[in-house]
Formats: C-alpha cells, sequence, structure tokens
C-alpha cells in the first residue's frame, strides 16, 4: 500500500474464529491432586472423577476438572462444583450456588444481599418482589438481585429473564423450573450480582441452571438436559451477551465458556 493510502478492511476479511478445547494428548499421567477447602483435605484423581462425578469425562477433562478445582478451592465431594457433559461436546465445569453465596460470605467487603422475583402482577404492573413467591394471576419474568459492598455507594445489581433462563421441553418448563421457577430465577439473579460484585472470588463461574443442566441435590453430579428438547425460548450467550434464536439453541447450547 503506498504512503497515504487508505483502505477500509472488511468483515469478509477477518479471520474465522478458532473454537477453543483441549488439545488431544497421548496419555495423561493419572497423579493425585492434593489441596485443602476449609481446612479439610480433599484429594482427586482422573480415575475417581471419571468414577464418581463424571464416567462420560476423557481424561484430560477429568485432568482439567480436577486442577480447575484446586486451583478454585472448590470441593466435589461437597457437590460444590460439577463436571458434567453430554454426547461428544467438550466437558463443562459447573459451581454450585452454596459455593457463592460461601466466598462473598467470606470477602471482608460483602455486607449481605437481597434478591427475588420481577412479576406481573394482578393490577398489570411490574413489581420486585423478595423471594420467591408468585400468586396466582400473576406472571413471572425475571429475577432480580442486589449485592451490597463496603464502601460502594450503590449496591451491585442484577436482573434476569425469565424466558432467557429457564429449560423447555414440548414448550413447557420443566424439572425445577417446572415445580419451582420462583426458587431457580432467584437463584441465577443472586449469583449474577455475586459474579459482578466479586470477579476475584466468583468470576467466570456458573452454577448449573444457568448453562443448561439441572443441579440434581441428591447426587453428586448434575444432570444434562439433551439440547435437542429445548424449545421455544431465545437463549442469551453468558460469554457474549448474544442473543440465540430458538433454531440456533441446540447447535449453540453446550458452546459457552465456564
Amino acid at each position: 500500500m503506498k504512503a497515504g493510502s487508505t483502505a477500509t478492511r472488511g468483515t469478509n476479511t477477518r479471520q474465522t474464529a478458532v473454537k477453543q478445547a483441549l488439545a488431544p494428548v497421548a496419555k495423561v499421567e493419572d497423579k493425585p491432586i492434593k489441596f485443602s477447602v476449609a481446612g479439610k483435605d480433599v484429594e482427586l484423581s482422573i480415575a475417581l472423577t471419571q468414577a464418581y462425578f463424571c464416567p462420560q469425562a476423557s481424561p484430560a477433562e477429568a485432568y482439567v476438572f480436577n486442577a480447575w478445582c484446586a486451583h478454585n478451592g472448590l470441593d466435589p465431594w461437597r457437590r460444590e462444583a460439577y463436571l458434567v457433559k453430554y454426547g461428544n461436546n467438550p466437558a463443562q465445569m459447573l459451581t454450585a450456588k452454596d459455593a457463592f453465596t460461601k466466598r462473598a460470605e467470606g470477602n471482608a467487603r460483602y455486607q449481605g444481599s437481597k434478591a427475588g422475583v420481577v412479576v406481573i402482577n394482578r393490577n398489570g404492573e411490574l413489581e420486585n418482589r423478595v423471594g420467591e413467591l408468585v400468586l396466582d394471576g400473576e406472571e413471572l419474568v425475571g429475577g432480580w438481585a442486589d449485592v451490597y459492598v463496603k464502601d460502594y455507594v450503590a449496591p451491585i445489581s442484577a436482573v434476569v429473564g425469565f424466558r432467557e433462563r429457564c429449560q423447555y421441553k414440548d414448550g413447557k418448563p420443566q424439572a425445577k423450573w417446572a415445580t419451582s421457577p420462583g426458587l431457580m430465577i432467584r437463584k441465577c439473579a443472586l449469583v449474577a450480582a455475586l459474579r459482578e460484585a466479586f470477579p476475584n472470588d466468583v468470576g467466570g463461574m456458573y452454577v448449573p441452571d444457568e448453562m443448561g443442566y439441572a443441579e440434581d441435590e441428591t447426587a453428586s453430579a448434575s444432570v444434562p438436559i439433551d439440547p435437542n428438547e429445548v424449545q421455544d425460548v431465545a437463549y442469551t450467550d453468558l460469554s457474549t451477551g448474544e442473543v440465540i434464536e430458538p433454531d440456533d439453541v441446540a447447535e449453540s447450547f453446550f458452546d459457552q465458556e465456564e
């Protein structure tokens, strides 16, 4: 290009984005990883993770999960972290909601929080309500949360939409989204606010409910939701903010980065 000349670079000249994934390895050494969480010793190995937390995970995925738990001080034996995998999609490393609140309580700047549901009440008015109560004749449209941080003039707030977070099957909410919708959307709002308030403590962590999984409180693993059964709802990519239309949900659901 000659000096002084200008050119406009079109979008067709941009390099194609490359999807990140674990590089293939011939063999992963199964050396146990030992660390402490809240004064308790934790030991993880590839064999243990595959046996008790995610049998579908590859050795490399199990190893990375173990290292991630050690780095973040999460104990999967106490259901603070989950490794979940559906089909040939990359395994997802997810965090329990209680791990968020424990981290917040351990931060000296944490001054408490409030969370609840957003409803259209019987008068047709939009109302932010503390807790998870939704009355007959009202429409649940979202969840909200305020996290109070020392020396901040206003709380860190988050508002999330119900349709963007709810998991559907045959056009209807499924699992706990059907039986406890207020509880579920309140949880999603609270962890979103905690992530923004304390990025050094819980940044980059997501609860299963945000990523298309149903957290099973009676087991040591989360239950994957078949992406082919997610219908009639647009989905917001948590890492980019992009709204994914219904036809693209199944394809992109497991492309989210933990």
